[in-house]
């Protein structure tokens, strides 16, 4: 939970800048949406053995590296559902906002930041949820001699999965579901709430 949670407010302070600059920029978005959508239909794992390697190169532990190939494959969502939140702010109001020069910090608190929120919100659950998904693989890596493993619930799945023990499986897949369902409904669901009720256009 603590690698989903690391990596949706990493993926956030990264994707949510870089969206908006896509989503506003229509040349921009011209050019770099179907370079996102390229690397974004990539399998992530075939780049697992290669960041395998790296680890081991630098020293890194699973226990870390794990985030970052949880992330190869979930991070997409929050970049394209804020591009797409973005490229959706009326043409008048970015107009207006330039007229009257309003300050960057302004800008995002008052227009941005609330106008791709409904959108954020969608991106920030899916991602969430693929990195659940992607920490049954993630956790657990191998590449020639090369076997690293890190803590967690997606590597007791699959190490369960390999001894054939189908009840610690089923274990795991329930834990994992409570938590996503837990979270979905302590955190997201009050974040949908948020965004139709206050931030909706």
């Amino acid at each position: 939970m603590g690698r989903v949670v690391v990596l949706v407010v990493i993926s956030t302070v990264i994707w949510v800048p870089v969206g908006v600059k896509i989503g506003m920029n229509p040349r921009l978005a011209r050019f770099a949406q179907p370079v996102v959508q390229v690397l974004a239909s990539f399998p992530a794992q075939l780049l697992f053995p290669f960041a395998t390697l790296v680890f081991v190169g630098i020293g890194l532990s699973l226990n870390i590296g794990g985030i970052l190939l949880m992330a190869l494959g979930a991070q997409w969502y929050i970049l394209f559902n804020t591009i797409a939140g973005a490229s959706a702010i009326p043409t008048d109001m970015r107009e207006m906002v330039e007229q009257f020069r309003l300050p960057r910090r302004q800008r995002w608190r008052q227009m941005i930041l609330p106008a791709v929120f409904p959108a954020y919100v969608t991106g920030g659950i899916t991602a969430a949820g693929g990195a659940w998904n992607a920490s049954i693989v993630a956790e657990i890596v191998t590449f020639g001699h090369h076997h690293l493993v890190a803590a967690g619930l997606g590597a007791n799945i699959a190490k369960a999965s390999v001894a054939g023990n189908f009840a610690k499986v089923m274990v795991g897949v329930i834990v994992m579901s409570f938590y996503v369902v837990v979270v979905n409904r302590l955190l997201w669901r009050r974040l949908y709430a948020l965004a139709e009720t206050r931030y909706s256009m």
